[in-house]
């Protein structure tokens, strides 16, 4: 009698494997190689402006300005996976400011009307729509304290314009000294300070300073407020802002302080020194009123020649 020899079940002619006749996969299959898949494939994030899952991919070549005009490198890469698609679409970059002094995406009749302004330039990183001011709301009034290091990031597409801007420089060229010799910010009321219990705009300007090494320092004060400056008409924000603001008791040291190190030589007069170079930060630019009256209050108390501009995170 011939021995019979075992022969799997095959689907197939030739084939061999757990296969079902008819070439199927056992039922037991599918859940093993789903669960493979899973692990091998990158782990679903969450959009940190939408919070919902998205899957984290190599960035194209323009990253998160495939669409606009602004340099691929201005906006941090590591902020690439952390935002979904829709999302990185929908931010509102203003990409070619039409209004000269305060960057607005059009043609501006503030700046035509004031007269005798404290501030250079202003330019803003975002059009203040409403996928921004909900975004900057969570943040503000919520108290969504991740927010913070993106809504910093913002600021560096802006913030390099003005960098060129003040070292009188065209895109390219390197730079042989830092753009600023000092970065401030908007001061809120102790009531606000109380309520919020933080202020946005210096915590907005310690992110900026520590992109950008430069030092930061509070330079002025907010005096009494009669209600909040967002429920104010533009002719009352442009008159409670003549004397909302105040320099602190520390200007006048810290302004000395840096026009010192500004001196061609060590121990120069004060009066031999170059104007020095400020930077205003405040997370929105309405009329310019709030950045104007600081302005002022900082020439009114600076012991030397300053020029100032300003930076918002976004342009109403």
């Amino acid at each position: 009698m011939m021995a019979q020899h075992n022969r799997p079940v095959t689907g197939t002619t030739g084939s061999t494997g757990p296969f079902l006749p008819g070439g199927e996969k056992p039922p037991f299959l599918f859940p093993l190689l789903r669960r493979l898949l899973d692990l091998l494939s990158p782990a679903p994030a969450r959009c940190i402006m939408c919070g919902k899952p998205h899957r984290p991919g190599a960035p194209n070549s323009q990253g998160i300005y495939a669409t606009t005009s602004l340099p691929p490198d201005a906006f941090p890469r590591a902020w690439q996976d952390s935002l979904c698609r829709p999302c990185k679409a929908g931010i509102p970059w203003i990409r070619k400011p039409a209004c000269p002094v305060c960057g607005r995406p059009e043609q501006c009749g503030d700046c035509r009307r004031r007269t005798n302004g404290g501030l250079l330039r202003n330019r803003s990183s975002v059009r203040y729509d409403p996928f921004m001011k909900e975004l900057l709301a969570r943040y503000k009034y919520k108290g969504d304290e991740a927010l913070l290091p993106l809504l910093g990031a913002m600021l560096l597409p802006a913030y390099e314009q003005l960098a060129w801007d003040a070292l009188g420089m065209r895109t390219g060229q390197g730079r042989s000294r830092p753009a600023f010799d000092l970065i401030t910010y908007v001061p809120v009321s102790p009531e606000r300070l109380r309520e919020r219990g933080f202020n946005q705009a210096e915590r907005l300007a310690h992110q900026l300073g520590l992109h950008a090494s430069l030092p930061v320092a509070g330079l002025l004060r907010r005096q009494e407020e009669r209600g909040k400056m967002s429920s104010k008409s533009r002719s009352e924000r442009l008159q409670a802002s003549e004397s909302l603001f105040a320099a602190s008791a520390e200007t006048n040291v810290l302004l000395q302080a840096a026009a010192l190190s500004r001196a061609a030589l060590p121990g120069a007069p004060i009066s031999a020194v170059q104007p020095l170079s400020l930077l205003i930060v405040d997370d929105i630019y309405t009329t310019g009123g709030t950045l104007d009256g600081c302005a002022h209050a900082l020439h009114a108390a600076s012991p030397v020649p300053l020029d100032i501009r300003s930076l918002a995170w976004a342009r109403a």
